[in-house]
């Protein structure tokens, strides 16, 4: 399992930024929702490469699973 990552970087005027590694797909907003939720409105959010990386495999597993063809 991959070593699961949050950095917080509280700027000078109240922004909170946010850094999720090591989640697969939208497993990172499960992760974060709460704490989200105790800091207050999200008003910016960006997915990184590995969110689409890791949704795309798992769309090519259920094809694979509903196909005679394998990929």
């Amino acid at each position: 399992m991959p070593q699961r990552t949050l950095r917080f970087k509280i700027h000078q005027d109240g922004r909170v930024e946010e850094t999720v590694e090591g989640f697969n797909g939208n497993a990172c907003n499960n992760a974060t929702k709460n704490l989200e939720q105790a800091l207050g409105e999200v008003k910016v959010k960006k997915q990184t490469t590995e969110t689409f990386i890791s949704n795309q495999s798992e769309k090519l597993k259920q094809l694979n699973n509903q196909s005679n063809v394998p990929f």
